[in-house]
């Protein structure tokens, strides 16, 4: 006999569309709110290269007693189906509505767990694990967001991984020093000139030697007895002055955690960002990790008005990609931005839990 998924629909597709993968129904209806019609879209979209089924999409009825009889409704119509109803998605008082009209009729109920990504038969307790493997783009895809551009990995990121770490465990001595010469690599504008600074700790020493003619930058550092030298060709001042070290730093410690995608650099197309979300469409850092997707942004400036105009867009994308967020600072944090970044249900990481970090 067929097989029927009735699917309530929210704001969270993954667990609609993990419902229709995994069991691989012939024929999948959505119970969607009128403001949801987008989100099916985005589903069978993303579905049709995967599953061979029909659809169907119809209006969540507001009235409570109304909605049963329509969950009644499509017992009737489809009486040469076996029927699955899946309780992971959709308002807690409607999954709960639907759940018991399909329990009483003798359909099976089941439930994704997320977090330990397992399948749970409602009536008998019967519980299968699965194993997700979704890209970065294929998840933001489900969302109807497209991905622009991003870096799974580049070698040179691993060559400079050295000095990314020395800067990271030094923070406090590293980070005023770059502040304090920005300003002058700024104020050469486009026509650079051959340059040398040099910081020396107490345990540290740290040299920067830039060459116009090659566009070159050399750093030399460590202690006085192990000292390291990483050259940086045409993006040297990016890397030093823009954060660069930053964003490659927290690429290496969380590549160094279980996970199915890890993009750098990643841009989203605007024009597939919804109409009046002012979401950043320039992330850092995004992963995929099991049924989690994760966004680390990155400030390396001290914080100012502007920052926390970024953590608000920041906020934006993570609501709409159903994401964890992280915010690394390279400055002492401001208590009223760490604050307001609690308030987003941000996470804030800064000072040496950056180079130790870990999901």
């Amino acid at each position: 006999m067929a097989l029927l998924e009735v699917c309530l629909v929210d704001e969270s597709p993954l667990s609609a569309y993990l419902g229709a993968v995994l069991r691989k129904p012939d024929a999948v209806l959505w119970l969607r709110r009128n403001d949801q019609k987008n989100v099916v879209n985005h589903l069978e979209t993303t579905l049709a290269g995967q599953l061979s089924a029909s659809y169907e999409n119809r209006e969540i009825k507001s009235d409570v007693d109304e909605f049963s009889e329509q969950c009644r409704q499509i017992i009737k119509d489809y009486p040469d189906h076996d029927i699955l109803f899946n309780a992971t998605c959709g308002d807690r008082l409607r999954m709960l509505l639907a759940a018991d009209v399909f329990k009483k009729a003798g359909k099976e109920i089941f439930f994704i767990d997320m977090v330990h990504s397992r399948l749970v038969n409602i009536e008998s307790g019967e519980k299968k694990t699965f194993q997700l493997t979704m890209t970065v783009n294929e998840y933001t895809a489900l969302h109807g967001v497209e991905i622009e551009s991003g870096v799974r990995f580049d070698p040179e990121i691993g060559k400079r991984s050295g000095l990314s770490y020395f800067i990271g465990n030094n923070l406090e001595q590293i980070i005023p020093f770059i502040d304090s010469i920005r300003p002058e690599w700024n104020n050469m504008g486009d026509d650079k000139k051959d340059i040398q600074w040099r910081m020396d700790g107490q345990y540290h020493r740290f040299l920067i030697n830039y060459e116009s003619s090659s566009k070159k930058m050399r750093f030399k550092f460590g202690n006085s007895e192990n000292q390291k030298t990483v050259e940086i060709p045409n993006d040297g001042g990016n890397y030093l002055f823009n954060g660069g070290w930053l964003r490659e730093l927290v690429f290496l410690r969380v590549h160094r955690s279980q996970y199915d995608d890890v993009r750098l650099d990643v841009r989203l197309q605007r024009d597939s960002l919804p109409e009046g979300v002012k979401a950043e469409s320039m992330l850092d850092i995004t992963m995929m990790k099991g049924c989690h997707f994760y966004i680390f942004q990155c400030f390396s400036y001290p914080i100012t008005r502007e920052s926390f105009i970024e953590l608000k867009a920041v906020e934006h994308s993570v609501k709409l990609l159903n994401a964890t967020g992280f915010i690394f600072l390279a400055h002492r944090p401001h208590r009223g931005f760490v604050e307001r970044a609690r308030d987003y249900g941000i996470n804030v990481i800064y000072g040496r839990r950056i180079p130790n970090f870990s999901l």
